[in-house]
């Protein structure tokens, strides 16, 4: 007699563990709130930027020595184009915080899972269903209405929305390439590969730029607790491409534009109509729908691996 392993029904629908799922909604869930700081610090978006990147590198080296991991040229090497994209995606996107509504900018971030669905099959070999888009264009509607009930609010500005929208680009070029890279490179090596790669992009950035170097020791005290809190999240996000497909991933991330307008109400005063509440609504129920069905076939695949089949010899 042989035993032969039940191949997986469907073994190209999109799939995530329930820990791959915790690693990205927490994080996420966590940034929605940091969001808020870049508003409360007085210093301009680039020199944000600029010291929360060099000091995420301190960070994450002091983490590779105490873990006894190494990093070597060829990880640096790999990692370099997106430290780039996550150096740019960091000034556009703290640049638009402080241009516009918060509401906004991670509205317009929400459109991240339509352009990453398009891109999941040919780039990573995900079979996203009819199911996975019809609800994701479900979400993608809550989040307009979010958009909407808040574009009339004095925050909004089309500088700001604009400079998202770069923001939006660089940020999902990042998070696609970091899947391809992540299969070879573990997360705490790229993570920490990106940083010092988006730290040194951002320096001359920073420079060319003008914008003052000076912050007031509240500002520091702001960016020391985002910066611990943002490499952390960065770290388990680079952990979880192993655990989620793209295309669940990336439609995870829509529960930042549903926390952070909640925030910034709490925190900075910022008005939330009725419409973006029920448009937040709206988008949490269908990334939940996703979810739930994601973490199915995962679980299900997991037992059908282990579960063998007697078959004739």
């Amino acid at each position: 007699m042989a035993v032969a392993p039940i191949p997986r029904s469907d073994p190209n629908r999109p799939r995530a563990t329930r820990l791959g799922v915790i690693a990205v909604v927490g994080p996420i869930a966590a940034f929605a709130v940091m969001n808020v700081i870049v508003k409360i610090v007085r210093a301009p978006a680039l020199t944000i930027a600029f010291y929360r990147l060099w000091m995420g590198v301190l960070i994450m080296l002091v983490v590779v020595r105490l873990t006894g991991r190494r990093l070597t040229w060829k990880i640096l090497g790999r990692a370099v184009p997106s430290g780039v994209l996550f150096g740019l995606n960091l000034a556009l996107f703290f640049s638009a915080l402080k241009r516009t509504s918060i509401a906004d900018v991670l509205i317009i971030a929400a459109l991240q899972p339509a352009i990453t669905l398009f891109v999941a099959g040919p780039l990573f070999g995900e079979r996203v269903t009819a199911h996975e888009v019809f609800w994701t264009a479900v979400s993608l509607g809550g989040v307009v209405l979010v958009i909407l009930g808040s574009s009339g609010t004095p925050a909004w500005s089309l500088e700001g929305d604009l400079l998202a929208g770069g923001a939006l680009l660089a940020w999902t070029t990042y998070w696609l390439l970091s899947k391809r890279v992540r299969r070879e490179v573990p997360a705490i090596e790229y993570m920490t590969a990106v940083t010092i790669g988006a730290a040194v992009f951002m320096t001359p950035v920073w420079l060319v730029s003008g914008q003052s170097r000076t912050m007031r020791w509240q500002d520091w005290a702001w960016v020391l607790l985002f910066v611990g809190g943002a490499q952390a999240g960065h770290s388990l996000l680079a952990w979880s491409h192993a655990q989620v497909d793209v295309s669940i991933s990336s439609l995870l991330i829509l529960v930042e534009p549903v926390i952070s307008p909640v925030a910034a109400l709490i925190v900075l005063g910022e008005r939330l109509p009725a419409l973006s509440i029920g448009g937040g609504l709206l988008a949490i129920l269908a990334v939940g729908v996703v979810i739930r069905r994601a973490t199915r076939s995962a679980t299900r695949s997991a037992k059908e691996a282990v579960a063998p089949e007697v078959v004739p010899a």
